[in-house]
Parts: C-alpha cells; structure tokens; sequence
C-alpha cells in the first residue's frame, strides 16, 4: 500500500482553462469551446466520448429546416434549447443537487434511476446540465464537470476525465496512468481517497468544484468483470463526495432493473434509496410539450389529432424513445409534403416504425452484407445474466473479423448510423479509438430480426465474448505471456475458433485469433521443454510420454489457422502417419507447406487444406482428399493412383505435371486452369470433372471413365490422347 502527500501530484502551471469564444449554432447553450471541455452557462463540461454525426444535407430553401427530433439518440448536454416536457423534473433536480451543497455531512451523491426508455439519460445530460449552468450552486460562481460512462475499466475512464482538466490535453496518456495508479490506493483508513486528493490540488478548485457525472452506471456491474476495480471506483466516488470541504460532488445514471446489484456496496445501496429520484413516466401534457414545442420552435404546429394520437400511443409505456423515432419519419414526410397522419399510419404507429425500417434496411443489403450487418448487431449487445439485454459499446477494431472487409464493415455502419435512422451511434474515444453502439435499447427490444438472432447465437456469444474479454486484458498487459490461455479454456477456445470460421456472426475478431494462436505457442513450447523432465524416467516410459506429446503438439500446428510454411509439420505429418494416426487428418491446414517426398498413402485427409503447398514426388496412393483444397499447389510426379478419392477436390491452378492419377476417383473435381501436361488419367473415374483452361498436353486419357466433349471443350489440347468416344474434337488444336 501506498500513501503520498498531495504535493506529489504535479500540475502544469497553465492548467487553468483559457475559454475560446467560439458561439456555434446552440447559441444560448454553449458559451465557448475550449482544450478538452466545453462551456455551458457557468459550467466548464468534459466529455469521455464525443458523438460524430455523418453529414446532414441541408434541405432546400422551400421545405422545412433540419429534423427537431432526436430519433434513438439520447439528448445530450447541447440539446437543452430543444428538450421539453420535463420542467418539473428538471427543477426537482436542481433543488436536490442544491440542498446537498448545503448540507455539510451530507455524501453528495444525486442518484438518478428508471426503467429502460424512461428518458433518465436525457434528464441528467439536457435537462440538470443546462440548469446547473445557469443556476450555479450558492456560493460558487463556477463549476467543472466531467461526464463518463464506466465502460470495462471505470478507473481508467475516470482517470483519463481528471487528466484531461489537469493538462489541459485531449489525450492525456501519461498522467491518465498516474492518476489511475493513484485511484486503487487506499490510506490509512482503507478509504479509495484518489479522487479526492487529485481534486483537491485542482487550480482554483475551492471557487469552480468538481462534478462527476456517470450516465449508465449500470456499465459497472455489467462490463467491468474486475470486482477490485469496481470497488475502487465506486469507493473513490463516495469518499470525494463525502468530503466535508464540499468539492467533488456525484451524479449518477441508472437503470432501475440493476438497483438490486447496488447491492455489492451497501454504502451505495442506501444512498440510492434515501436520496434516489426515480424518473417518472411522462404525463399526456410532458408528451404533449415534447411533441409541440420541437416544431413550434422550427415554425410549424402540428395537427391536434396527430398530436393526441402520438400521446395515446406513448402513454404509460417505456416508449420515449419510439416516439422520438415517430416523430423524427414524420418530420421526413413533411419536408417531402406527406401529412403527418398519413406517416403515422404507414409507419405502423410509434411502436412500428422502428422494427420496419430497420428491417428494410437490412433486407436492402447483399447477402455478404446482411451476414455482417448481423455480427456487428449481435457484437453491440450485453447478454443479460438473469436480466434484460443491454446494448454494449464496441470498438470498430472488434466488429473487423478480416481486414479485407474492413471498408463494407464501415460502410453497414453509416448505413444504419445516417441522420435519417441513426439505429447506431458512433463515438470518439480517446482511449479506445473510434467506437459503436446500439443507439438506444428500444433497438434491441422492438426489432424481431434482431431478438431471433440473439435467440439462435445466445450460447456462442457467450463464448465468443468470453474469448473476446480475455483477448482485450491479454492487449491491456502489452500481450505477456502470463496472461494466454491455458488447460481447458486454451482447448474449448481453439475448437470454438474452428467451429465458427464460417460463421460470420460469431466469428472471432483478428485479435481474439492472434490471441488463441499465442496461447497455442505458448502451449507447444512449455510441452517442448517439459520434455527433459523425462530423463529421469524409464526408457519406455518416457518414450511413451514423447510420443503423446508430439501428437499433441502435431494436432494443434495441423489446426492452425496460419497460412505460411513449418518446417515441423512434414516430419510431424511423417511421425503420425507411421504411428498409426492416418485416420486423424481430417480437414487438417497445410496451406504453403513443404511436403515435397511426404508418404501419406491411405490417410485419410478429406477437407484438407494443401492451397499453395509443394508436393513433388509425394505419395498419396490410396488416400481420402476428397473436398480437399489444392489451389495453386505444385504436385509434380506426385503419385495420386490407386482409387485415390478426390471426389469434389479443388485442383484450380494446380500445376500436376507428370502426376499418376491412374484409376483414381475425380467425380467433380475442379481442373480449372491446372497445368497437366503429361499426366496420366487411364482408368481414371472422370464423371463431370471441370477441366476449363486446363492445359493437357501430352495427358493420357484415352482409358479414362466418363469423360465427355463438354467437359474438354474449353481445355487445352497438344497431342493428348482421349477416349475413342470423343471423336470431334481435335487432339492438337493448342499445339501451335
């Protein structure tokens, strides 16, 4: 344990924030910009993650202005020019937060919770920060707040927040380290009193305070899996709060269904139920305001009907956001002279318009976009454990299984983030890059494609996600060989990487697979030098023991995924078939390998992958490659006779000069563009074999079985011997 005195924490000297004058279109709202925050009324607003909107057209000079309406998107603290329909709420709040100022023993704490859709997000960000701007608390003509929501490692998000007022700097690296070591300490007292000493040593921080707001707090139970990091956490934002000097106060987001997991801090837990505001559903004239008075202000006043049918629709249900979305396609009919009853009806109601236009927007995708669109839905949700699905954010690093598909990855992306649907939200984050989510839970709630996807991929989710959060800590501890999976989760993990290969949904991000495969490493070296252990032991014991361990070793390279030579795998290939282990080479990768003189007679290596390998002189006589893949792989004088199986076998581009494929099985096997010349196929079973571009100068398939004109129409002939059943077609028409 450590303990420092507050002097230990340095500060530039022009940490004060300089406000640059910059009014923007919120006039009224922000005042100013600034390094790292921004101005409202009074209040200086830092925020971990920064909202990127695609860009919005402006509408012609004849139609309506831009859209009022937030769609799925919560209000955020530039919005509270445009958020109606909590007055009272607001101002409930305000005298709240106010009377803990005055209350010296009071742990300033403001608790805000309701059930999913009840519009407590929007409360605290566009409805108490605005009002904290313009009403600063007694005393105090400033205050600085930070706004973050928990993510995976809450300590670091509050230190990055801390950092940022300290230098000033946007991306503090360096001193958000610092103060996220200084925030596990605990002192004397076993207090996590970090946050409060950092606070203290803030410039001028007796006149401008510092306010935490954590918005969906929930993050802590259902992300942060650290249940020591979650301690200090929540310990540093209780002991700053209940400070005496009054400097560091807490406001908090949550989700109701989650008071229960309050319950890991009992201190936390009453405070939630002594000074907790649950958010009240809307009544029919809040709704009433927050239809209306969004298009009075852009100069257009809704029908009356329209309005009370959009109130009876929304009232008494978690439907704030539905009718947000409503509003924002009626919005859109307008500008194009629809009435809004008219859109309301095609729509289906609040509670349709959601679930249809998602739909259709997934339907429009090709078949290779709908498979990824549904990967990134699926990787943007929390799976409950005995509570509901919550959305979860993503970085975009984490829904790129394959570079390749990086660009329709983001491309999907704007697709379903664009002004006029905004069923995603991008972000910004300093830490993590450019990140993704679910816009609002009514998403995850209201579209039936997207709970039957969670329905069919529940359990694979799991593990993914599983394999996905070990990966990330394996990142966090700069890839150390500590951290790689072991034992049972190293094997469940490498059968889950294989199984799910041709499932997009559920197929691992590149880091998870760079991951398995170091774990795998790491594995088949320990076993490699655990091996002198063995001398000690009898002969045949430790010869016993060897040999288990280089099939061990051999079955894991043979199930890589890598595409790039070994110089162990002929020599293990070799071992395995000798040893009796012919039949365990199922489907087994040798892409770019060096096998040329391997002896795999009668193995059986159906679904094996050979692309790209060299096979010169090779011996398959006998053996099972049926459904294997041969693309672009070199078997020169490799021998393939003896009722060899490559049924349905990929020999594209293949170059098989010289190779003995008498009596061999070749029912659909793909010659396309393979090089065959001098290749002997008599007695070879070539029923709808595909031999287009292939070139078969000298081949001999005059006793081959099933060969038709079609089939060699396209080929490339030089004095090839064919079947006396193939009478038109000339044997040296390529010669020349």
């Amino acid at each position: 344990m450590q303990n420092h005195s507050d002097s230990d924490l340095v500060f530039p000297s022009n940490s004060t924030n300089q406000i640059q004058q910059e009014i923007g279109k919120n006039t009224g709202q922000v005042f100013g910009q600034m390094i790292g925050g921004m101005a409202i009324g009074q209040l200086t607003v830092y925020l971990s993650q920064v909202r990127t909107e695609l860009e919005i057209p402006q509408p012609p000079a004849n139609k309506l202005g831009a859209n009022p309406y937030q769609g799925l998107l919560a209000f955020r603290e530039t919005d509270g020019d445009r958020f109606f329909g909590r007055e009272k709420q607001i101002e409930q709040l305000w005298q709240r937060f106010r009377l803990l100022h005055e209350q010296e023993s009071a742990v300033r704490v403001l608790p805000i919770y309701g059930p999913s859709g009840s519009g407590k997000s929007s409360l605290a960000l566009a409805g108490l920060i605005p009002k904290l701007g313009a009403n600063p608390l007694p005393g105090r003509d400033q205050a600085r707040l930070v706004v973050l929501v928990p993510g995976t490692h809450p300590l670091e998000s509050l230190a990055a927040m801390l950092a940022r007022i300290a230098t000033n700097d946007p991306t503090p690296v360096s001193k958000t380290r610092e103060f996220a070591q200084e925030l596990t300490q605990q002192n004397n007292h076993q207090e996590y009193d970090g946050l409060r000493r950092i606070a203290d040593v803030f410039p001028d921080i007796a006149l401008s305070p510092l306010i935490v707001l954590v918005d969906q707090f929930e993050e802590v139970y259902t992300l942060c899996k650290d249940k020591a990091e979650r301690d200090a956490f929540v310990g540093n934002l209780l002991c700053a709060a209940a400070e005496p000097s009054r400097r560091v106060a807490v406001i908090l987001t949550l989700r109701s269904d989650f008071l229960g997991e309050t319950q890991q801090h009992p201190r936390l837990n009453k405070l939630f139920s002594e000074q907790g505001f649950l958010v009240p559903i809307m009544q029919p004239e809040d709704l009433e305001a927050a239809i209306v008075k969004p298009a009075a202000q852009a100069r257009y006043q809704l029908n009356s009907a329209v309005v009370q049918l959009l109130v009876e629709q929304t009232e008494g249900r978690e439907a704030l956001p539905l009718l947000q979305f409503a509003l924002t396609r009626i919005w859109e009919g307008l500008q194009n002279d629809v009435d809004p009853a008219e859109t309301l009806e095609n729509i289906g109601g609040v509670g349709g318009a959601l679930a249809g236009e998602a739909q259709r927007l997934y339907e429009n995708l090709n078949e290779e976009e709908q498979a990824i669109a549904r990967r990134i839905f699926l990787a943007l949700v929390q799976l409950g454990e005995g509570t509901k699905n919550t959305r979860r954010r993503a970085a975009l690093s984490e829904l790129i299984a394959d570079e390749k598909e990086a660009t329709t990855v983001r491309a999907i992306i704007n697709r379903f983030a664009a002004p006029g649907v905004r069923f995603l939200a991008t972000f910004s984050d300093e830490q993590s890059g450019e990140m993704i989510e679910v816009a609002h839970e009514a998403m995850i709630r209201n579209w039936g494609q997207l709970q039957e996807w969670l329905t069919e991929c529940q359990e694979n989710l799991r593990k993914k996600r599983k394999i996905e959060q070990a990966a990330e800590e394996w990142l966090d501890k700069g890839k150390s060989q500590e951290y790689v999976l072991q034992g049972r989760s190293l094997r469940d993990a490498r059968e889950f990487m294989q199984a799910q290969k041709d499932y997009r949904e559920t197929a691992l991000s590149s880091l998870a697979k760079e991951f398995v495969m170091a774990s795998l490493r790491k594995q088949r070296g320990d076993r490699w030098k655990s091996t002198g252990v063995f001398i000690a032991f009898p002969l045949v014991g430790t010869l016993i023991s060897l040999h288990f361990l280089v099939i061990n070793i051999a079955q894991e390279i043979l199930n890589s995924e890598k595409c790039e030579p070994n110089s162990e795998i002929q020599s293990m290939l070799q071992y395995m078939w000798l040893t009796g282990y012919k039949d365990k080479l199922k489907k087994v990768n040798l892409c770019q390998e060096i096998l040329n003189g391997i002896n795999l007679q009668n193995a059986d290596l159906e679904g094996a992958n050979f692309r790209g390998a060299k096979l010169q002189n090779s011996k398959f006589q006998g053996a099972n490659l049926s459904d294997a893949n041969f693309f672009e792989a070199k078997l020169i004088y490799t021998q393939l006779q003896g009722h060899t199986n490559l049924e349905g076998a990929n020999m594209e581009d293949a170059i098989l000069d010289g190779a003995k494929l008498q009596d061999a099985i070749l029912k659909h096997t793909i010659f396309k563009g393979a090089s065959l010349k001098n290749t002997n196929f008599s007695g070879a079973y070539l029923e709808k074999v595909n031999f287009q571009g292939a070139i078969l100068t000298n081949a001999d398939l005059q006793y081959s079985k099933g060969l038709t004109e079609e089939q060699i129409a396209n080929a490339k002939l030089c004095h090839t011997k064919l079947p006396k059943n193939i009478k038109n077609i000339n044997i040296n028409r390529d010669c020349s």
